[in-house]
């Protein structure tokens, strides 16, 4: 490694350990693979313990104690190669906790002497062994199980229901529908799939938000409850996520996200099976084939026909 002078040392310790906060807090958003990659020390979720971490870190080397931030360092790059090796046990890996570590890693070398070996090395072995005993994590990967579809209902006939939060006709006839589709599901008469078509731009993101709601309660009055709130949240024009989240919790819509580009695709193949062109639009398929509705007015009068 390049000899630092001592001043060049620190700044780049700073700066590595501004990095590593930025990363924790790009980890926080995270709504990808990295959302099924969780841990915990002692009750404490880990992306809080790596901004205290990284403070911590940046503190020692802003106020000149080396000693300190090279043994934190070396107890940190421990509990990095523990989660590492938990990463690849689990075959699940996150560029964020992976990114996270390497701004460890790098901070360590740069900040090694040769002369502090031996303690660099027991700190490291601590900080290995104290992850081992204390670390409580979970990973599902990805496709480790079939993709969570909102599907509802267990009725021989199958409807698809497509619709956009920010379609002003989809918005009108929401009440109603959603009205007689639950009535059509309590009967056990239909199978109802809710598919969000990304009209406008802004669907995509309402339409990981309902997936997320599901994620945290899977059952009817929970879909009755998102739907309505994100399609009130697009009259609103709420458009920015963080605008939106709060919105949903202010609504007392629970969420949970997780990684919904399977569902996406799936939708995807359904918009193109079913050929929409339009929301809303309603796909019936019974003993009489399939039928594709459009407009309130064509919706209501198939699903109504669905009672007998």
């Amino acid at each position: 490694m390049k000899k630092f002078t001592s001043s060049k040392k620190r700044f780049l310790t700073i700066l590595l350990a501004l990095t590593g906060i930025a990363i924790t807090v790009g980890y926080a958003f995270c709504l990808g693979a990295c959302s099924f990659l969780k841990g915990d020390i002692l009750g404490i979720d880990l992306k809080y313990l790596g901004i205290f971490y990284m403070a911590s870190v940046l503190l020692l080397a802003w106020f000149r104690k080396p000693l300190l931030c090279l043994l934190l360092l070396a107890f940190g790059a421990g509990g990095e190669i523990f989660l590492i090796g938990y990463q690849v046990h689990s075959g699940v890996y996150c560029p964020y906790c992976l990114a996270f570590g390497a701004t460890i890693l790098l901070a360590l070398a740069m900040n090694f002497e040769r002369n502090r070996k031996a303690m660099t090395v027991l700190a490291t072995a601590v900080g290995f062994l104290f992850f081992w005993l204390f670390f409580s994590g979970s990973a599902t990967p990805v496709y480790a199980a079939d993709p969570f579809l909102p599907v509802f209902g267990r009725g021989t006939v199958e409807v698809r229901l497509y619709t956009d939060y920010f379609c002003g006709p989809c918005s009108a006839e929401e009440a109603e529908v959603i009205s007689l589709i639950s009535e059509l599901i309590g009967k056990n008469l239909i199978r109802a799939i809710f598919i969000d078509t990304p009209v406008h731009k802004e669907t995509v993101l309402f339409a990981g938000y309902f997936l997320a709601a599901l994620n945290a309660k899977n059952d009817f009055p929970q879909v009755i409850a998102a739907r309505g709130a994100l399609f009130e949240a697009a009259r609103n024009e709420i458009k920015e996520k963080e605008a939106l989240e709060a919105f949903l919790k202010a609504k007392g819509v629970a969420f949970a996200p997780y990684d919904t580009a399977p569902v996406f695709k799936i939708f995807g193949n359904y918009l193109k099976e079913d050929r929409i062109k339009s929301t809303p639009s309603c796909v019936i398929l019974g003993s009489q084939g399939k039928q594709t509705l459009t407009g309130k007015d064509e919706i209501m009068k198939g699903l109504r026909g669905l009672r007998k």
